[in-house]
C-alpha cells in the first residue's frame, strides 16, 4: 500500500486539502504546548466559569457572523475591556492625585513648611 504525500503548499491548506483530517492530526504533549505559548508570548491559563447559556449561544452567532471561534473572540473581548478600565482607573487616580496637591498648594503653610518658601 503506497502513500501519496500531499505538497504543503499554502494553497493545500487553504482550500482545505490539508488540515481538515481528523486522522491525520496529532495532539501536542503538554511541555511543548507550553514551550509554544511562552516562545510566542501567550501565557495562557485555563478556567472554568459559569455562563448564561443565553450569553453563550449570543456570542457564539456573533463569532460566527464575524468568522472567528467564539472563545477567542471571548478573550478579546475580555483583553479589551481589562485595558479600557486600567487605563480609567490610572487616569481616575492621576485626577485624585492632582486634586489633592492642588488643595495641599492652596492650603496656608504651617511653621517650617518648605514647600511655600522655595
Amino acid at each position: 500500500m503506497s502513500s501519496k504525500k500531499i505538497p504543503g503548499t499554502a494553497e493545500n491548506w487553504e482550500n482545505g486539502t490539508l488540515g481538515l483530517d481528523a486522522s491525520s492530526a496529532v495532539r501536542v504533549d503538554e511541555s511543548e504546548t507550553q514551550a509554544i505559548e511562552k516562545a510566542t508570548g501567550l501565557n495562557m491559563q485555563l478556567i472554568s466559569m459559569r455562563m448564561p447559556a443565553d450569553l453563550i449561544n449570543v456570542l457564539k452567532e456573533i463569532a460566527k457572523y464575524r468568522g472567528i471561534g467564539y472563545q477567542p473572540m471571548i478573550r478579546d473581548l475580555l483583553q479589551r475591556w481589562a485595558v479600557g478600565e486600567i487605563s480609567t482607573i490610572l487616569e481616575e487616580r492621576s485626577r485624585e492625585a492632582k486634586k489633592k496637591a492642588a488643595e495641599m498648594d492652596n492650603n496656608e503653610p504651617l511653621a517650617g513648611d518648605l514647600r511655600k518658601s522655595a
